[in-house]
């Protein structure tokens, strides 16, 4: 059954490295991960749609051995299944506008690609998403680690979920990386400077009403690049 193979698929992935737990193979695959254990046990049906069928595709995960346990479970051969595996999350493009952790940075530059960036090792939470990369500039977020000249990976991903985090946003033509908290019944977004470790001492610098025309959210950041090592974002 599909939830036995969906079981071969996560230990897999997790003898390879690309994963380390549930929850980034829920977000790898692109599927709820309060949803998980029902699939894997098959106490409800695996349903795919367009973009966790794209998901299983860029991890070269062999569609009709998923469904119907025909063929092997990758497309290719196992070192070619491996290859695929480890461009998930390679080649992000590197925009060439910085974004800003400090005091705002003309955004209108934002589709320059100035190069691409192949992370140190395979993220779990970049894979399966459509991610960018910035450089921040300023340190108005040092309290999570995020440092001038960092460099941010984003989920430029449409329609996602958006809930409390740090995210790459524009406001009013300048782009930011801020951490956001969302009052929805205000129909408000709490724009917020992170100095201190302590999220609780966070400054609040901007409240913005959710539908303005000078809002307008890139993508939740999962992860930054600090002197060769790899952050995970919160």
């Amino acid at each position: 059954m599909i939830g036995e193979r969906l079981q071969e698929l996560y230990d897999s992935l997790i003898e390879k490295g690309v994963i380390s737990s549930k929850k980034d193979f829920s977000d790898v695959l692109g599927i709820d991960y309060g949803s998980l254990s029902k699939y894997l046990t098959n106490k409800v049906n695996l349903s795919l749609n367009n973009l966790n069928y794209s998901n299983y595709k860029n991890l070269g995960v062999n569609i009709d051995w998923l469904l119907t346990g025909e063929g092997e479970m990758f497309q290719n051969s196992t070192e070619a299944a491996r290859s695929e595996i480890a461009k998930v999350g390679a080649k992000i493009p590197l925009l060439a506008q910085k974004v800003s952790c400090g005091p705002g940075q003309n955004w209108e530059c934002a589709d320059n690609i100035a190069g691409y960036i192949e992370p140190l090792s395979p993220i779990p939470s970049l894979s399966g998403k459509k991610v960018f990369a910035f450089r921040a500039s300023g340190v108005s977020m040092i309290g999570l680690g995020i440092q001038d000249g960092d460099i941010l990976f984003f989920d430029g991903s449409a329609d996602q979920q958006l809930k409390d985090g740090v995210y790459v946003f524009g406001f009013a033509g300048d782009a930011y990386c801020k951490l956001l908290r969302f009052e929805p019944l205000e129909n408000k977004v709490m724009v917020y400077s992170v100095q201190k470790q302590d999220l609780r001492e966070a400054e609040l610098v901007r409240t913005i009403e959710a539908d303005s025309e000078d809002f307008h959210i890139f993508g939740r950041v999962l992860a930054w690049l600090h002197e060769n090592t790899v952050l995970r974002g919160i």
